[in-house]
């Protein structure tokens, strides 16, 4: 739960929502006590039905009809399949090690437009120590890539990557609805992608 987003597909309006929520964020458990236990990304516990309700919970309630978990791997099994993903690199590039977290993080992306493939996109969604706002400053730039990524995918015919997607990604999703839903988001553009980040102190 490095990663917390949650998806609105208005599939009649073919509009998408994409709220971004910071991993720190407060949400006190009852029996739960101390500054980890007390922040959202600490109530997965190996179930994403916990997340998923934490979300709810904070969001006044908002139904949350399905839920996708995928890890390092699957991103970047995903990203190979899409054959990469158009990004523009910061000024500087991106670089940052970490041999003690797990798995040891080794970032190196240099600054410009590129096509980042399954590795560097994960290496891009982790970093984070070059923003100023850290944590918000990469959810910013994860949103980016998920336009990026779904503007790719859709060139490349949604449905036909779908296979790989559902491959990679535990979910409570069936096949025929994740067809359906690729199918039905045909003709989008990334214009047609709103992204938001719950508001925060």
């Amino acid at each position: 739960t490095d990663t917390i987003m949650l998806a609105s597909f208005d599939m009649d309006a073919k509009h998408i929502d994409l709220i971004s929520i910071p991993r720190d964020t407060y949400y006190h458990r009852k029996g739960y006590n101390g500054a980890g236990e007390n922040k959202i990304n600490a109530a997965y516990r190996g179930d994403p039905v916990n997340t998923a309700k934490a979300v709810s919970e904070i969001l006044l309630g908002m139904p949350i009809n399905y839920y996708a978990v995928l890890d390092y791997k699957g991103v970047e099994n995903i990203v190979d399949a899409m054959g990469g993903v158009p990004m523009t690199i910061r000024k500087g590039g991106m670089y940052y090690k970490d041999p003690y977290d797990k798995p040891p993080l080794v970032i190196a992306i240099p600054e410009g437009e590129q096509l980042l493939d399954g590795k560097q996109a994960v290496q891009f969604l982790r970093y984070r120590s070059g923003y100023a706002d850290a944590d918000i400053g990469r959810i910013k730039a994860q949103q980016e890539f998920m336009k990026s990524a779904f503007k790719q995918s859709l060139g490349l015919g949604l449905p036909k990557i779908t296979k790989t997607v559902f491959e990679n990604v535990k979910s409570d999703i069936t096949l025929g609805m994740a067809t359906k839903l690729a199918t039905k988001a045909i003709g989008i553009t990334s214009d047609d992608i709103t992204t938001y980040t719950l508001p925060h102190t």
